[in-house]
């Protein structure tokens, strides 16, 4: 332990953090400031200096004193600092008895810290290895001419990452990674890595990146929820309700923090019919569900949409997520399920015969032209414009809410496509040809117009169509990758090579509305992504069924510290 002298230390650290007057009204804003510090940015030294300034602060606020210097103390434990925590653990007992919880827990601390015979130090992080001797051939030789000093395209150099460690700059090898899984890179038609190739860089920048964020994500008991919290905190992402008296009750035990009891709970509180705040919550953010009772197809055109058919469309997709979280399916199933929901107004709008009365009932498609959410007309119509479709739109909805890659902007010079009819002779393929003649627009149109084109069978309203602008409806293409496919089936099929793309950006969705973070919608943080990549490593083994996902989110350290980062 360090001298004794290190209470007058502490008071003089209090001072000098103090050289600009804080006011009692500030105290709480600066703890929350040291939250961000702490988890978010991962910059403890300055969480510390916060957290100190929040407990002089505090005044008369005993217990958000005792709070600050326990999250203090706890960031000088992430950076090894042992001595200085316990000191701090000790000044918990001198100065504030009254506070029994905070005390329990620091008496605790000290405890463990003085049995611990190895802390975890900086060289946890100075020491994470330098990947370079896996990757840089595979990025030299696929990735620097288009990601250089000279030329950063994505805003990546590349050349500034070979020979430096991970942990310097997280973010940018992050986006590497998101890149790598979904095969975003290289460009088509430039030489690409095989699929092992593209596995095995992705699996080892992973591990370099979990272990940068060792010293950042340990949850000691001190900052982990109580039993009680949790089920509240589980009841609100399942249910958007207050716990039941089965989860309640394993609350009371102190048993909800034991995996397999976790877990069992998921799955019952999936199995009840509360779970479609779920869908109400989550998947119509991650989904944009508004849009489809927001759609206006232009009635000149479609004069068959009203507004019962646009309301079936909605029920449909509800319907849908419902079922699949109740039955519990492998989370891809989204994509693929060959059964949906209709009533007899949205059955003919289907072609499908012997579906009479408003009632909703399940069926199974006839065929494989629909299947899963790129199959039910609401999603479809949500991402047409009201004359036409918008292979552009679709397109990129698969991009960026499956697969987790969001394209640019389009450049601000570059006109829109022109909504006259004159313009609608030819199919949409050859107008997006001849607005794809800017090579601005050509490079990020190549990437996501493909898959929008494999669903031009569907018509702005979603119906089945063979024809457009008078000419056969051709909705072949190619990945990013160059591996063809064929209509809408082919695109499902081929879309499944990039399921490991998908189950992360679904979990890092998920894990972000876990948290409360409606206005950052998808945000979490570098150092979260450890915990995201363990979610989805565990959930492997039930096949990625949303329990098992859900479970994941339920049981990580973001989710059940007990002050959620905001």
């Amino acid at each position: 332990m360090r001298s004794k002298a290190f209470l007058p230390g502490l008071l003089m650290m209090l001072a000098l953090a103090l050289t600009v007057p804080v006011s009692a009204e500030q105290a709480s804003d600066l703890y929350h400031r040291g939250l961000v510090q702490e988890h978010a940015a991962g910059h403890l030294e300055d969480a510390i200096a916060l957290y100190l300034q929040a407990a002089r602060a505090a005044g008369a606020d005993r217990t958000l004193a005792t709070r600050a210097l326990m999250r203090a103390a706890a960031s000088y434990e992430k950076l090894g600092h042992q001595s200085d925590a316990a000191n701090v653990y000790a000044e918990v007992l001198r100065a504030y008895p009254e506070q029994s919880a905070e005390v329990g827990l620091a008496q605790e601390r000290l405890r463990v810290l003085r049995d611990r015979t190895v802390a975890i130090s900086r060289k946890t992080l100075a020491g994470v290895r330098d990947v370079s001797s896996s990757t840089a051939m595979m990025l030299e030789s696929y990735c620097a001419r288009c990601h250089s000093a000279g030329n950063k395209s994505g805003g990546l150099d590349l050349a500034s990452l070979i020979g430096r460690h991970v942990g310097e700059n997280t973010s940018l090898w992050e986006k590497v990674v998101r890149r790598l899984q979904a095969r975003r890179d290289p460009p088509p038609g430039a030489p690409r890595p095989d699929g092992e190739a593209y596995r095995a860089v992705t699996a080892t920048l992973q591990q370099a990146l979990d272990e940068s964020y060792a010293a950042n994500r340990t949850l000691v008991e001190a900052d982990r929820a109580d039993d009680a919290e949790l089920a509240t905190r589980v009841a609100a992402l399942l249910w958007n309700a207050a716990p039941d008296a089965a989860l309640l009750a394993d609350a009371k035990r102190s048993r909800l923090h034991e995996p397999v009891i976790l877990r069992s709970h998921v799955g019952r509180m999936l199995r009840d019919p509360k779970s479609a705040s779920l869908v109400d919550g989550f998947f119509a953010r991650w989904l944009s569900l508004d849009k489809v009772t927001q759609a206006r197809p232009d009635p000149s055109l479609y004069p068959g949409v009203d507004a019962d058919l646009v309301q079936a469309m909605d029920t449909e997709t509800r319907l849908f997520l419902g079922n699949q979280l109740r039955d519990d399916r492998d989370a891809v199933e989204i994509w693929t399920a060959n059964y949906t929901y209709v009533n007899a107004r949205l059955a003919r709008h289907y072609g499908l015969s012997g579906i009479t009365g408003d009632g909703f009932r399940r069926v199974t498609w006839p065929d494989d032209r629909r299947a899963g959410l790129l199959g039910q007309a609401g999603l479809l119509m949500a991402l047409s414009k009201p004359s036409r479709t918008s292979p552009t739109a679709r397109g990129r909805f698969v991009l960026a809410r499956f697969l987790g890659v969001d394209s640019p902007s389009p450049p601000a010079n570059v006109p829109a496509l022109v909504e006259s009819p004159a313009t609608h002779a030819g199919t949409m393929r050859d107008r997006l040809m001849a607005h794809k003649v800017n090579p601005s627009c050509s490079s990020c149109h190549t990437m996501f117009d493909p898959l929008g084109l494999a669903l031009e069978n569907f018509d702005a309203t979603g119906a089945w169509r063979t024809m457009d602008g008078g000419a056969p409806i051709e909705a072949s293409g190619t990945f990013l990758d160059g591996s063809p496919f064929e209509g809408p089936a082919g695109l499902r099929a081929g879309l499944l090579k990039y399921r490991d793309a998908y189950y992360t950006s679904l979990t890092q969705q998920l894990l972000a509305y876990a948290l409360n973070r409606n206005e950052k919608a998808g945000q979490v943080y570098d150092y979260e992504m450890s915990a995201v990549r363990k979610i989805v490593g565990d959930a492997a083994a039930s096949g990625y069924r949303w329990s098992s996902i859900l479970a994941g989110i339920a049981a990580s350290a973001p989710f059940q510290m007990k002050h959620l980062v905001p």
